[in-house]
């Protein structure tokens, strides 16, 4: 039978890894053999494409950076990139309407494609958040989002309360609940943590509280910095922050003898199986794959209530919240998990069993791949 041609477009691609590829990861992995996939990605390094995928690299500028990362050159080479990519696809999947998709969402429509986009976040509320806009700019950037939704065919989205938020917003196009997953058995608890901990070069004498993000404003991780500095005998602990970010917000972390920033890793399991708790202090958040990775490796989670992290996490049941910006909340929480290792299993144990019941790719994925297909088969040959 023929495949599909299905164009995945991104403005994030490899060494940055973040949620929004580790669900392209998954997709690929589970799908790949069912539809012709291409992808249409920026390139920021070289890459051995390892799936054997067709890839259109669009090149990338370090003289304009988008979030601390070289952003897409809008050149007429890219463009015609990204025109030949959509003309070639029966079926583009929008990951993100930074510029690659937001001109893959022009070109779909000029060429008459059906177009699905998967909302990973609120970009409104992570814009606003990291440049400090008011409210008023905010909701001009949050209509013009709202704009480039509506003119998709389709939208999927990761949780109800999303759904039901867009749609009071007035999208009246369809949308989808898909929710992201946790591979559970790459992402588990191990039994002794010596052997992981020699294997990362951490030392064994120490608990560590860990964080797995991008290291940026939104994520709010100086309100973490300011709990750990406070917490007594501090020195017998490591905070290690799995990820990366701008020079600018790594400063007061490189400052910190017990703090390790890991850059942007592709063994994140292992860090999460090495740390004794997990902390997520973010603004804005949708789902937060990494607390639910978290959650699966069997570790304490303490995060804000945002996004759907208020929904799957029950007090102190398989986690723990503190207001936002409130490091001595965050402090006092802390300082109760070090000192309770029973709380700490209860917790991590329930926390697991969250993630096993409720979050699955298999399910998610096959009911994408389901809607795509039937999507594919309405769009008429060009």
């Amino acid at each position: 039978m023929k495949k599909t041609p299905l164009l995945v477009v991104a403005d994030t691609y490899y060494p940055k890894v973040d949620g929004v590829l580790r669900f392209m990861e998954e997709f690929i992995r589970r799908t790949k053999d069912y539809f012709d996939l291409s992808l249409l990605v920026p390139k920021f390094e070289q890459y051995k494409n390892k799936d054997k995928l067709k890839i259109y690299w669009l090149e990338t500028s370090s003289y304009f950076r988008m979030f601390s990362y070289p952003s897409i050159k809008l050149s007429s080479k890219n463009r015609k990139t990204i025109r030949d990519a959509v003309k070639n696809s029966k079926v583009v999947f929008i990951q993100e309407f930074g510029p690659t998709g937001v001109l893959a969402l022009h070109y779909a429509r000029k060429y008459d494609k059906k177009i699905v986009a998967y909302v990973h976040n609120t970009p409104w509320e992570f814009i606003s958040t990291y440049f400090h806009l008011n409210s008023i700019v905010s909701r001009i950037i949050k209509k013009m989002f709202l704009h480039f939704y509506k003119k998709t065919d389709l939208l999927f989205v990761p949780y109800k309360e999303l759904q039901t938020s867009l749609q009071e917003e007035g999208l009246e196009n369809k949308i989808e609940v898909a929710r992201l997953g946790v591979d559970i058995e790459l992402y588990k608890p191990v039994s002794e943590k010596k052997e992981i901990k020699l294997k990362l070069g951490l030392p064994l004498d120490r608990k560590i509280i860990g964080y797995v993000g991008r290291i940026s404003k939104e994520k709010n991780i100086s309100v973490l910095l300011e709990a750990f500095t406070k917490l007594p005998d501090n020195h017998h602990l490591l905070l290690v922050l799995v990820g990366d970010g701008p020079q600018k917000q790594k400063q007061e972390f490189t400052e910190l003898s017990n703090c390790k920033i890991t850059g942007f890793v592709k063994n994140v399991e292992e860090y999460l199986q090495a740390m004794d708790i997990f902390v997520m202090p973010s603004l804005t958040e949708t789902t937060s794959l990494a607390t639910l990775e978290a959650m699966s490796s069997g570790l304490p989670v303490i995060v804000t209530k945002v996004g759907f992290m208020q929904r799957y996490i029950t007090k102190d049941y398989n986690g723990i919240f503190f207001a936002k910006n409130n490091a001595t909340m965050l402090n006092l929480k802390l300082e109760k998990l070090l000192k309770n290792k029973k709380l700490c299993s209860y917790l991590g144990q329930n926390a697991r069993k969250t993630v096993a019941y409720s979050f699955s790719w298999e399910r998610s994925i096959n009911k994408i791949k389901r809607i795509l297909s039937s999507l594919a088969y309405q769009q008429k040959d060009i």
